[in-house]
Order: structure tokens, then sequence, then C-alpha cells
């Protein structure tokens, strides 16, 4: 697959993403799920779309309970089983040199 064909080519991480990611950089680089959603204030459903974001971009690893992986490969995990997020090396660098101008 080309670069021009990617679907993420051209496109910068939403600005809640961006706003996760900086948090998240700021803490240390990893953090736990509840200290997490209390310090950005996002609900849900934003939180959700802005880990998306990231971990398609390969931003952010996601580190899954060990209850979790025993579930069902079928079923979508919730959010409470995610132990924490951490940031990628290619994360940090990408989000120095990617930052869009707003």
């Amino acid at each position: 697959m080309t670069d021009d064909l990617h679907p993420l080519h051209g496109l910068h991480p939403s600005r809640q993403a961006r706003y996760l990611f900086a948090h998240l950089l700021h803490r240390g680089g990893s953090l736990r799920l509840g200290p997490l959603l209390r310090g950005v204030g996002m609900d849900e459903r934003t939180f959700a779309g802005a880990v998306a974001d990231l971990a398609d971009r390969y931003w952010i690893r996601i580190v899954w309970r060990k209850a979790a992986l025993a579930a069902p490969a079928d079923e979508p995990l919730p959010l409470t089983a995610i132990d924490r997020l951490t940031t990628t090396r290619f994360g940090r660098k990408k989000y120095r040199s990617t930052w869009p101008p707003d």
C-alpha cells in the first residue's frame, strides 16, 4: 500500500485526540483509566473516539486487563476493560512533528 492510498495520509488527529495525548505525555506517558478520565474531563463517547484515533495511528498502546483478554473475541470489549494507556516512541516523535496550527 502506498502512502497516498493510506486512509490516514495527510489527516491530523482530532483535537480531542491531541488533547488526550498531551495529557498522557504531561503525566509521564502512562496512566490508568480512572485518573486519565478524571484528568481530561471528556465524556465516554468522545474519549473512546480519541483513543481509537490514537491507537489507529500507533501513537498509544492499550493495556487490557487480564480478565478482559479471556472474553470471547467476537464481543467488543467495554471501556472498563482497559487497564492503562501508554504512549509509544512513534507517537511521541509524531506528536512533536505533526502538531497542526488551529
